[in-house]
């Protein structure tokens, strides 16, 4: 027996509050009704770049695009309550449909539906190999930073419950480039103004599946914009094009009732959070440019822009996203203000959860978690600079088969909304697509294999050395202090050790003499200062980087994560492979390092 920890409280807290929650059954379910159009999965079309970013972190836009500027990435801006919305009560639910009445839903095992899920550029494939893992069928990468897929319901529940790398997980429901479906106008030569993006809304949307049509009460909603390219002028402004949208489901709804009621709109934690892609391209329109009288003639040059911009035309894709409560990148045991707790607070710029699991994933962690299940001989992490430590704690909850939705579920605080979003996800409250129960089984097997996995990782071999052992350094009293909080709030204390100084000066030795490292089942992780993280003496933290590998880690692999070439030479070794991430404004390479033993050398 395992003698009491930090992790048995923390996984006793997080059976109880699943088995809480578990017992109120069905009071979110919502009424079915007639299902959504299906569309084919060829309409979700690759722009070939990565045109499907969402960075939920962006807080300091105004909403606007400008006048006629468009970024490279995607917007994602929600949106805002105008005059023409009702305004919500989180404390009645009057508009949220519960009524059990209802005809059949679809079986969440076998209705097909077609997905799309967002990630860190670079971590498509990581992205994809673990949807292939949750039964997702026709996976198929979009540019470098998304996936489309097919699967049931079911599969999608147990993508956002499950899923390490994505940021949002979205169904397709309508698209103007479906030439298969009766719209009441033809959309597949493209929607130039807001009142085409209101009609192609109000005929492609089938609003009494999506939202209700008042008969057993409507749902809430919010809408938000994306941009892949340039698009025509009316239509380049994100807040008033998520109005567009938003005014043509309403509208929609309130003409099939009598008394005009419509739903409301939800920034926080709506029923059925909408993202509208919108992607640019240009038709020929037949006439023939003259560059050289356009370089001579200036009236020239303002008809040739007048013609650039008639020949710019829109597609539109909408979604409705599965999950709400912010980016599915956080797992919640971070604190992002003060307000949460007196524990310190993570800076804006630390890497992303996602991005640590992802990389730890493309460096094979889970498979080496995966063997030491099977023939015992453990498995050891080493990160020499951990920072705030999120190499090292998603390194624990892989190990310990901890589902990041779990840790969203008991790690929320009552804020804006009444109701917990991870635990009432959006798709369990849609009308014909799942049902409560099929994710109260989801989130049971998920706790059953959380405790299961956390036994097996606090627990020790023949030898006296844990199954699963992390071992991480930092030598900023801050960023240490950061990582403590990260440690104790993710529960993993048992199986993660913090050490504080510098990494040259760090012995992995134990005390009776033996190494921590278990040789050819140890994996080295580190992600130095580098490019804007610059420090006084960041040469040096490199080179003391480069001495710690060579005395630690012979016989191991090493991977590095790192934004400056040239700062990457001062370790003198080769790389074995590379992958290419790109975050913010960053280009990162997570590099592999294979450190042979050194020869003995008899004289």
């Amino acid at each position: 027996m395992m003698a009491p920890s930090s992790i048995h409280r923390y996984v006793g807290i997080l059976c109880v509050v699943v088995a809480a929650i578990l017992s109120k059954g069905n009071a979110l379910l919502c009424c079915r009704t007639t299902p959504l159009h299906r569309h084919p999965s060829t309409l979700i079309s690759a722009a070939g770049h990565d045109d499907w970013y969402i960075d939920d972190d962006d807080d300091d836009d105004d909403g606007s695009n400008g006048s006629n500027e468009h970024s490279d990435l995607p917007r994602d801006i929600s949106y805002a309550k105008s005059d023409r919305d009702l305004s919500y009560n989180s404390d009645d639910n009057e508009h949220t449909d519960i009524s059990t009445e209802s005809s059949p839903i679809n079986n969440p095992d076998t209705d097909n539906r077609f997905y799309f899920a967002t990630c860190i550029p670079g971590l498509h494939e990581v992205l994809a190999n673990e949807l292939i893992s949750f039964g997702a069928s026709n996976v198929e990468t979009q540019g470098s930073s998304g996936v489309r897929f097919e699967g049931s319901p079911k599969v999608g529940l147990k993508t956002i419950l499950w899923c390490r790398t994505a940021h949002k997980v979205m169904e397709l429901i309508a698209s103007s480039t479906d030439s298969g479906y009766d719209y009441k106008s033809d959309y597949s030569e493209g929607i130039r103004t807001s009142n085409d993006l209101y009609q192609f809304c109000k005929s492609a949307v089938h609003t009494p599946s999506l939202l209700g049509d008042g008969s057993g009460g409507l749902l809430t909603l919010s809408v938000s914009t994306t941009y892949a390219s340039k698009v025509p002028k009316e239509l380049c402004h994100s807040h008033y094009t998520a109005l567009t949208v938003k005014n043509a489901l309403v509208d929609s709804v309130r003409e099939l009732r009598d008394d005009s009621e419509r739903p409301d709109v939800d920034v926080y934690d709506a029923d059925v959070p909408l993202v509208a892609v919108i992607r640019g391209r240009r038709i020929d329109n037949g006439r023939r440019r003259d560059w050289r009288q356009r370089e001579r003639n200036h009236h020239y040059e303002a008809n040739f822009q007048a013609e650039e911009e008639e020949s710019l035309v829109a597609d539109v894709d909408i979604y409705r996203c599965l999950h709400s409560g912010g980016s599915a990148h956080r797992r919640g045991y971070r604190k992002m203000s003060s307000e949460d707790s007196d524990d310190a607070v993570i800076h804006r710029a630390a890497m992303k959860e996602s991005l640590a699991a992802g990389l730890l994933l493309q460096a094979g962690w889970d498979k080496l978690i995966n063997a030491a299940r099977g023939d015992g001989k453990g498995a050891v992490l080493v990160d020499p600079m951990a920072g705030s430590a999120t190499l090292p704690v998603e390194a624990a909850l892989i190990a310990c088969d901890m589902a990041p939705g779990l840790s969203r579920i008991a790690s929320w605080r009552n804020g804006d909304s009444s109701r917990n979003p991870h635990r009432y996800p959006p798709a369990i409250r849609w009308k014909s697509f799942s049902d409560s129960e099929t994710w109260n089984e989801l989130l049971n097997e998920a706790t059953s294999r959380a405790m299961a996995g956390m036994k097996f990782a606090g627990s020790s071999m023949e030898n006296g050395q844990k199954n699963v052992s992390i071992y991480c350094n930092e030598k900023n009293p801050g960023a240490a202090q950061l990582a403590r909080s990260s440690i104790k709030n993710a529960g993993v204390t048992r199986i993660v050790s913090l050490s504080q100084g510098d990494c040259i000066d760090w012995d992995l030795e134990k005390d009776d003499g033996t190494s921590s490292t278990i040789p050819s089942r140890t994996i080295f992780v580190s992600n130095p200062p580098w490019g804007k993280r610059l420090s006084q003496d960041i040469d040096d933290s490199w080179v003391n980087l480069r001495e710690f590998i060579r005395r630690e880690a012979p016989g191991c692999e090493v991977w590095v994560l790192s934004g400056n070439k040239d700062l990457t030479k001062i370790l003198r070794m080769k790389k074995s492979k590379s992958l290419a991430i790109k975050t913010a404004e960053e280009e990162l390479k997570w590099l592999q390092y294979h450190v042979f033993k050194k020869r003995e050398v008899s004289v």
